[in-house]
């Protein structure tokens, strides 16, 4: 049996049960539901990320490698955040706890990438808030 029929028999079979129930799925509360679930995965996921630059970026001298990648990671954070953002704030999903705290964790990915990848901020406007911070 090639794979592509197979494929087709389980999509119609899927279908064919689909359409013999009697019950209709409530499709808008099983996607709610999936999204919340996603987003709290999502939440743990952006912890981490937080947690490994503290741990890594501010209290080490990273290295040229270290930046680039920190870099791309919190960049890929940064804007799945804003396409989830845009999911959740619909008045459909009706989760403002959930939104606001993405808004929060957005703002903390986001002055941890200005951190060391700011462009606007010279290195030397950066020395001088470091020493703010953390004063020797």
């Amino acid at each position: 049996m090639r794979l592509d029929k197979f494929d087709k028999m389980v999509f119609l079979y899927a279908m064919t049960a689909a359409i013999a129930s009697d019950e209709i799925p409530d499709i808008q509360t099983q996607a709610h539901e999936i999204t919340r679930r996603q987003l709290q995965e999502w939440f743990v996921w952006m912890d981490r990320i937080l947690n490994v630059h503290r741990s890594n970026f501010i209290f080490r001298a990273p290295t040229a490698a270290a930046l680039a990648e920190h870099k791309t990671a919190l960049k890929a954070a940064i804007r799945t955040s804003h396409l989830i953002n845009a999911l959740i704030a619909d008045p459909d999903f009706n989760e403002p706890d959930l939104t606001a705290r993405l808004q929060v964790r957005i703002r903390q990915l986001q002055d941890a990438y200005d951190t060391f990848h700011d462009a606007t901020l010279s290195d030397a406007q950066a020395g001088e808030f470091l020493k703010q911070v953390f004063p020797e």
